[in-house]
């Protein structure tokens, strides 16, 4: 409640108390003496009120739509339009207005329509380029915003690491080492060791980029989900699905497996363990969108909160690295059906490998 209030204080009053400064405003420069006061201050209200919806109409939608996606002609069409659209009905609502309280005639003479016409279109361009201008000021600061918060959360990333960071040689020595300790006859304990090097390789060499390619992440989601099955009790429902067409793009690393860490976390435990389920997919879908799905049943006496936090980065920082990397960009939703817990993410992605499509 207190958060609600606190966006109606930061945003909604200042706005109206924008829109009221630009009232009086526009009274102040159109004031005439011998015209009546109540008529001028319906006239402005009304070109004022009018004015509201076009303004954020262009800067809301026309201005991301058009000019954000450098279709300049078809914004400044939009734009034209849009404000002949607004003072032909400006004008036919005010003059009703001022109709119905003199009984004077909406049409007295053709300058006079195209005086009262050019005032309106006048304030209309005015208000709607200004509307657009604020607009673009105001993403160009919310995405520098953006930036330097991912920033800040790469180079935090990255001390952590560097703190907690075990010498990669000694340990690949060591895993070396382990794995011709290993009787040639276990091949299962030694092909654990080979995916368990080939995790720890992808961690320490390749994800200190900002962006992989699909297909790495995907073999490292792979060994992990063959990694955690190893001691799920044996006939667990484990799936996985993944689409052939799902490449040709770059991910952020590691961004996926929060999801999927939360699954194997919390799985239920019941005696017979094929009814221990989890379901993962992987899917392409159209307009340049990864959409994965994960079901898994969990014992409904573990209370939801608890369901949305795991391991590492957790759901709830997977959240925040959503929004920070990409904004307006994904869908993230989870939800309990009966004894399944199901977790939705969809990322549309813009970032194609050379002589993809």
């Amino acid at each position: 409640m207190n958060a609600l209030i606190h966006w109606l204080i930061k945003y909604k009053v200042l706005h109206l108390l924008l829109w009221i400064v630009i009232f009086f405003f526009f009274l102040g420069i159109d004031y005439d003496e011998r015209t009546s006061l109540v008529f001028q201050l319906l006239s402005t209200m009304v070109a004022t009120g009018l004015s509201v919806p076009a303004c954020y109409f262009a800067a809301n939608k026309l201005t991301p739509r058009f000019l954000y996606q450098k279709k300049i002609r078809k914004f400044m069409g939009a734009l034209a339009l849009l404000i002949a659209l607004n003072t032909v009905i400006t004008y036919l609502v005010a003059m009703s207005i001022y109709h119905l309280l003199t009984g004077l005639p909406m049409f007295r003479s053709f300058n006079y329509v195209r005086y009262i016409c050019c005032v309106i279109f006048y304030y209309n361009v005015m208000l709607i380029s200004v509307s657009c201008v604020a607009k673009i000021i105001a993403d160009r600061y919310n995405m520098e915003q953006r930036l330097l918060e991912v920033e800040k959360e790469r180079m935090s990333t990255e001390l952590n690491f560097l703190r907690s960071q075990i010498n990669p040689h000694f340990l690949f020595n060591i895993m070396n080492t382990i794995y011709f300790q290993i009787d040639k006859v276990n091949t299962q304990a030694r092909a654990s060791v080979e995916k368990l090097s080939e995790m720890l390789r992808y961690q320490l060499y390749e994800c200190t980029t900002d962006k992989i390619e699909i297909e790495k992440e995907m073999e490292y989601i792979k060994n992990y989900i063959s990694m955690q099955s190893l001691r799920m009790e044996k006939g667990t429902d484990i799936q996985l699905a993944m689409d052939d067409s799902l490449s040709g793009f770059f991910i952020t690393p590691l961004l996926l497996l929060p999801v999927i860490e939360n699954a194997f976390k919390y799985i239920s435990n019941d005696r017979d363990a094929a009814k221990n389920k989890i379901h993962i997919s992987m899917q392409h879908q159209s307009n340049k969108a990864l959409l994965v799905q994960v079901r898994n049943t969990f014992d409904t006496t573990v209370k939801e909160q608890h369901l949305l936090q795991s391991g590492g980065l957790g759901m709830q920082n997977l959240q925040r690295r959503l929004a920070l990397i990409y904004p307006r960009r994904h869908e993230f939703s989870v939800q309990k059906k009966g004894n399944i817990f199901e977790t939705n993410l969809k990322i549309t992605y813009h970032d194609l490998l050379p002589g993809s499509r």
